[in-house]
Formats: C-alpha cells, structure tokens, sequence
C-alpha cells in the first residue's frame, strides 16, 4: 500500500506540478529570450560606442585640420598685407619717377623749343647775312669792273 500510495501521490504531485513545470519552462523560455535580447542590446551598444569613438576622432581630426587652415589663412593673410605695403610702396616710387620723367620732359620739352626758336632765328640770321653778303659781293664786283 505504501508503494501505491507512493506512486499516488507521485502522480497527484506530477499532476499537480505539471503546470507549475510548465510555467518554469515558459519563465526559462522567456529568461533566455531576454537574455539574448539584453546580449543583442549590449552588442548593438558595443557598436554605438565604437562609432561614437570613431566619430570623436574624426572630430577632432577635423578641428586640427580646422586649426591648420585658420593658421595658413592667417599667414596668408600676413603675406597679403606685406605684398600690399611693398605693391604700394613700388608703385608709390614709380608714381615719383613718373613725376620726375614728366619734369625732366617738360624741362626738355621747354629746352628743345627754345632752341627750335633760336636756330630758326640764327637760320634767319644767316639768311639775313648770305643776302647782305651776296649784296656786298655784287657792289664789289661791279666797282671792280668799273
């Protein structure tokens, strides 16, 4: 009697387990699911933070390529400002040559009129001169052949 009520009371107790057993393999069934799930999560988080990783260095290459670039702007513009001053300082010498050129050729230009007028005067003068000496020379001829 002890063996059936043994085998009773199995059977009573697995009856009664069953569900509960059930209910176990369900809650294990879903612990394994969130299990995987929270593996997938901390994976995908994972990638997220190697490419918020990746995308901070990439910012910061790109401030240093930034920095470099305000730094040659900058000497560029320091060159530009130099070029300008020296373009203005050659130009500002050319504008005073220029001046000077134009003195010293209105001083010439001045010079070569005055004497234009001086050798059309002389040429004047000389023509003046051959007259009065072909007139004398005439008068002398004939007061020879007189």
């Amino acid at each position: 009697m002890s063996h059936e009520l043994a085998e009773l009371l199995r059977s009573v107790l697995k009856e009664e387990l069953q569900p509960i057993h059930e209910r176990l393999d369900r809650l294990e069934a879903g612990q394994q699911r969130l299990e995987e799930r929270q593996q997938r999560l901390e994976e995908r988080q994972q990638r997220l933070e190697e490419r918020q990783q990746r995308l901070e260095e990439r910012q910061q290459r790109l401030e240093e390529r930034q920095q470099r670039l305000e730094e040659r702007q900058q000497r560029l513009e320091e060159k530009l400002d130099h070029f300008i001053i020296e373009t203005r300082s050659h130009f500002k010498k050319i504008e005073d040559e220029l001046a000077d050129h134009r003195r010293m050729f209105e001083i010439l230009s001045h010079d070569w009129r005055n004497a234009n007028i001086a050798i059309e005067y002389l040429n004047h003068k000389i023509g003046q001169h051959d007259l009065e000496m072909y007139q004398l020379k005439k008068r002398l001829e004939l007061q020879e052949t007189k």
